[in-house]
């Protein structure tokens, strides 16, 4: 199984390279378009594209996850390793589709080609946001260590290259060594371009008296550890600072494997209980229900986009009134929403707003008690389509955060969703969006003798109308249901129920 994903995600990583000088045309062309949100993090990014193309010309078939870290590693040598989450998971899916929409444009492109790509992209994600996600578990770690006493120890430091910098993340002393937590504040978040400078700055802020200790340096990854000893001539084996690394690096990737199982069994579950869908119905009712069964949320209610329209329905909550969002039919370039987030939204991009009155008509604000809330796009990556947006909460007036992990997943909830939604589109607009009143009766009659087989004369003929109105007619609906041609709108009208 191992290898078949290694397989899939290297085929993945070859249709990058095979696109690579049509991407980089498009993603120059964009720059300008998306430097306005944060230029330091897209400069970034433009870097480590030609130093990520230029590790696969050097080395050929890397190992995939072997080559991500290689380029994590050198982005934290050239730059910070901090980094603005939703906007990084924003440029990741930008690029992202710009491959897809160049795979699409390719006639022998298959949808396994597109999964290539979705599953390459989806590592790097995994690989980018659990490394920021573990920082919150270094103290646990750290005490972890402290309490095997393979060493006596006064404190332990975290610390952290930055660019030409090393940074203190945290400290974390030993019980029998207890420092006022403002003088551990005061320590992490130091700064100096030497690594002995910031052990005499924790010594001096939380050593006892003028004991200065004896100081350890154990590198791990791209991590060093501070260790103080409690004896300054203490003999120290290889044996016992291998013994602290190597539980450290344990820790950290036990919780890297520990936190991709728990997000991929989600999405494993999320999909198989989509597959369950036999209608447009069953489909909008296992979303809602999904994304709060298998995602940390409360609520849910779903919206799909009328392209007819240009408008915004509601289809169905979860935990919350299904007559009362499907009430709700909103102009969608009228919204806030729409007018400040498009761009993420059409990449993909899971939003998150602590406050939801920043983007919803206050009427909804008030009647649902909304509070902080996630979008998550219903996004068709092979298609490069929008097809609506869900609405995430953990109840009224609820106050909450969310992981970088949590919105990385959801953008593969909300593209299974749109994979579902793209199957049965027709049956669902039928459904939800009023489009019986898509066309006119005329042009239902028009239509309706098309599909039987008759030819404009023959349409013509038989309505008493002349060729030249029949045509006309025929123009108008293939461009109401952005059909192809007269027969493919006869097809999509069968399919939607406009006739029979």
């Amino acid at each position: 199984m191992e290898h078949k994903v290694e397989q899939l995600l290297l085929k993945g990583l070859d249709i990058l390279m095979e696109h690579r000088e049509p991407f980089m045309k498009e993603w120059k062309e964009l720059l300008p378009t998306i430097k306005f949100r944060n230029e330091s993090l897209v400069d970034e990014f433009d870097i480590m594209i030609e130093i990520a193309i230029q590790k696969v010309l050097n080395e050929k078939k890397p190992r995939i996850d072997s080559f991500i870290l290689s380029v994590l590693t050198e982005w934290q040598k050239r730059f910070s390793n901090k980094f603005d989450e939703n906007e990084t998971i924003f440029l990741v899916t930008t690029i992202e589709n710009i491959f897809h929409k160049l795979v699409a444009a390719t006639p022998s492109a298959s949808f396994f080609d597109h999964q290539a790509i979705q599953a390459f992209f989806a590592r790097i994600l995994d690989q980018a946001l659990l490394t920021q996600d573990s920082e919150n578990l270094t103290d646990k770690w750290v005490k972890m260590i402290m309490a095997t006493n393979i060493l006596p120890m006064k404190w332990v430091a975290v610390v952290k290259k930055e660019q030409d910098d090393f940074q203190i993340d945290s400290v974390v002393c030993s019980p029998g060594h207890e420092v006022d937590s403002h003088l551990l504040s005061m320590c992490s978040g130091l700064k100096s371009g030497e690594i002995d400078h910031l052990s005499l700055a924790i010594s001096r802020l939380i050593g006892a008296g003028t004991d200065k200790g004896r100081i350890l340096k154990i590198p791990c990854l791209n991590e060093i550890l501070l260790v103080c000893l409690q004896e300054q001539d203490l003999v120290i084996g290889e044996q016992q600072i291998q013994f602290i690394r190597d539980m450290y690096l344990r820790q950290l990737k036990l919780y890297h494997l520990e936190r991709k199982i728990v997000w991929k069994d989600a999405s494993l579950l999320f999909l198989q209980h989509l597959l369950c869908s036999r209608n447009a119905d069953d489909a909008v009712k296992a979303i809602t229900k999904g994304l709060v069964d298998y995602m940390p949320f409360s609520r849910c209610a779903l919206f799909l986009y009328n392209h007819y329209e240009d408008t915004g329905i509601g289809v169905s909550g979860y935990n919350v009134s299904i007559p009362s969002v499907q009430q709700i039919k909103e102009e969608v370039f009228e919204l806030s929403l729409i007018q400040k987030y498009l761009l993420p939204l059409i990449q993909s991009q899971p939003l998150y707003f602590e406050d939801a009155a920043e983007i919803l008509p206050k009427k909804y604000i008030q009647e649902y008690k909304l509070r902080s809330l996630v979008i998550l796009p219903i996004f068709v990556p092979s298609k490069s389509r929008l097809l609506g947006i869900a609405l995430l909460d953990q109840g009224e007036n609820s106050e909450f955060a969310v992981s970088s992990q949590t919105l990385a997943t959801l953008i593969k909830f909300g593209r299974y969703a749109g994979e579902l939604m793209y199957s049965i589109w027709d049956e669902a607009i039928q459904q939800f969006g009023g489009s019986d009143c898509l066309l006119t009766q005329r042009e239902k009659e028009v239509l309706k003798l098309i599909a039987e087989g008759a030819s404009i004369n023959e349409a013509a003929k038989e309505l008493h109308l002349s060729s030249y109105t029949v045509r006309d007619y025929v123009s108008v609906i293939i461009q109401k249901l952005a059909a192809k041609n007269r027969t493919d709108a006869a097809v999509k009208a069968l399919k939607m129920n406009l006739i029979s």
